[in-house]
């Protein structure tokens, strides 16, 4: 058996999966996360190199995760991800080169400045003949060189870099099968992941995505506004958020009129949050490429607030899912569901590595 190890520097945590891959079985031997201190991450960028190095460091010596191999995710605003369509080709390198041609008139970033990779997401009967839809990526290469500095900083090797969103999606939807792969009838699954400070909406046909889009808004704003409206320190505002939230249980010993409090704030922070999220996904319907959404899958740190699931179902009048990252793995061992929810993008990349 072989081992993948997977890295997510989030903006404020960071989190790592450790995956055995055999020929028939991938089992998550170790999924560990931890704070970071405020500022060395920002918008999913690098802003203190040397010291979130240092902390890599020791994170990864403390949970003692095997080997210096590392899969990275990437996701910020310095990320671009387009939709463009050519001509059906099957010669890869005639397919690459006609995608960089393209993505010269659609990425808004000088050649010599950017990497630029792609997926092909399906193929279609247009007016001309057979033509193929690609999700292209591009990022700046300077974002990418100090990700890469940091990480071989901490004495770790990168081996990989993926887009985040297409993490997410293997770490929360099944692969399609042989039959059903490519089916016209086939419906989208919308995927949103609060994070910190973003939130990840993706929609996907058959696991591959479609259409993507980062919104400026993620848990810590939620956390702001339990803290201004109670005076809660924001770590107890950080506690009373996910412990409490909008439906759950209130904790032990705490006030009634403080638990209405932070439900009320936690419900008018949210707003923005429901409203963007809506947004996101009314823009995908209105492409001509769109299908119907049957489902909406809820995951990231911020999806552990009680009750954000269904204030998403009741917002935008969808079925709202909690997502599963263990739910491709086929031994998840003793890893706690918490722990799966925080290190859900970590998964997904090893997953790539693995199958």
């Amino acid at each position: 058996m072989s081992t993948v190890v997977a890295l997510d520097l989030g903006s404020s945590a960071l989190a790592a999966a450790e995956m055995k891959v055999g020929r028939d079985r991938v089992s998550l031997t170790k999924a560990a996360f931890a704070p970071l201190p405020p500022g060395l991450m920002s918008d999913g960028e690098v802003r203190e190199a040397a010291d979130l190095a240092g902390e890599l460091k020791r994170f990864w010596k403390e949970n003692k995760f095997s080997g210096k191999k590392v899969r990275l995710g990437v996701a910020n605003q310095r990320v671009l991800v387009r939709t463009i369509e050519l001509p059906v080709l099957d010669d890869p390198q005639e397919l690459r080169a006609a995608v960089q041609f393209e993505a010269g008139e659609h990425i808004p970033i000088p050649p010599d400045e950017s990497i630029v990779d792609f997926q092909p997401v399906m193929r279609y009967m247009g007016d001309d003949g057979e033509r193929e839809r690609v999700v292209v990526v591009a990022a700046y290469r300077d974002m990418i060189e100090t990700l890469v500095a940091v990480v071989k900083g901490a004495g770790l090797q990168p081996v990989g870099i993926d887009l985040e969103a297409f993490a997410i999606l293997r770490a929360l939807l099944p692969a399609p099968s042989v039959l059903d792969e490519g089916a016209d009838d086939t419906p989208a699954q919308a995927v949103v992941h609060v994070g910190a400070e973003t939130t990840n909406v993706i929609v996907a046909v058959d696991r591959k995505c479609h259409f993507t889009r980062l919104v400026g808004f993620g848990g810590g704003q939620l956390t702001t506004a339990v803290a201004e409206r109670t005076g809660l320190s924001t770590e107890e505002a950080e506690a009373v958020k996910r412990e409490c939230g909008l439906l759950g249980r209130p904790m032990e010993g705490w006030d009634p009129d403080t638990v209405a409090e932070v439900r009320h704030a936690l419900a008018l922070g949210a707003r923005p949050l429901v409203r963007e999220i809506a947004r996101c996904l009314d823009y995908y319907r209105s492409q001509p490429f769109s299908r119907p959404i049957d489902r909406l899958v809820l995951t990231g740190g911020t999806s552990l607030c009680s009750g954000l699931d269904r204030y998403l179902q009741q917002g935008t009048g969808m079925r709202v899912e909690l997502g599963d990252p263990l739910s491709q793995i086929d031994d998840a061992g003793a890893i706690e569901p918490e722990v799966a929810t925080r290190c859900a993008v970590a998964v997904g990349l090893a997953l790539d590595g693995g199958r």
